[in-house]
């Protein structure tokens, strides 16, 4: 497994406090490994892959070829982990990213339609659904990834497009696996390009230092 951040130039500000929660709450963590357009991340390997939004599919997918392992774990770059993550459910879901499952889907279960499974602790999203292809925290089969990818089109392409192929795509029913602050439908990190109030009391209590002025406060 390997753990892929998809971040831009414009989002260097956001290298500092990743890497401050990831280290703090799952030092034990696989190989972190970023996407950016033409800068280097100090703290991990970076791929830089120079494409337009509309062409944000073929950013990923090209950092995705070099990248030599066939579980990737999906992150953005405003995923700031906010308690030590549940490392055992981690190994547990990546013994069972097998047949035609897609994705294992960090967030929490929110649509009345997903449906129970074996896998304990999740359930399946149901085909057609809204966001049952999700770009949100999760555990991917990187062959399948590259499958949905594989038109090209912008961040909020992939999740219009809902191109799952015919995999099937599982979401978390159960506690927090890596809790980075989102819940359904609220927004953390940054939204529109702009941080988002909970960040503030967040990286105050985290120490940590950096001029939320120049982005602005959403």
């Amino acid at each position: 497994m390997k753990i892929l951040v998809l971040s831009c130039d414009n989002y260097r500000d956001t290298f500092l406090p990743f890497h401050h929660c990831i280290e703090k709450y799952w030092p034990d963590h696989p190989e972190v490994i970023y996407k950016t357009e033409t800068i280097d991340n100090p703290y991990y390997k970076t791929i830089k892959a120079d494409y337009l939004i509309s062409e944000w599919t073929v950013g990923v997918k090209e950092a995705l070829s070099q990248i030599d392992d066939n579980q990737i774990l999906l992150m953005m770059d405003d995923c700031f982990i906010r308690r030590p993550v549940n490392t055992s459910r981690i190994k547990y879901i990546s013994q069972h990213l097998t047949g035609n499952i897609a994705m294992f889907n960090f967030e929490k279960s929110w649509d009345i339609w997903d449906a129970p499974t074996d896998v304990d602790g999740f359930r399946r999203r149901c085909h057609g659904r809204p966001f049952e292809v999700s770009i949100m925290c999760g555990l991917w089969d990187k062959e399948k990834l590259m499958n949905v990818l594989r038109k090209d089109g912008s961040p909020w392409d992939v999740e219009w497009y809902q191109n799952n192929c015919g995999y099937d795509f599982l979401i978390n029913d159960g506690d927090y696996i890596i809790d980075w602050g989102y819940q359904t439908w609220i927004p953390s990190g940054i939204s529109r390009g702009k941080w988002c109030r909970e960040v503030v009391p967040f990286f105050q209590r985290e120490g940590i230092e950096i001029d939320l002025t120049e982005r602005g406060i959403l």
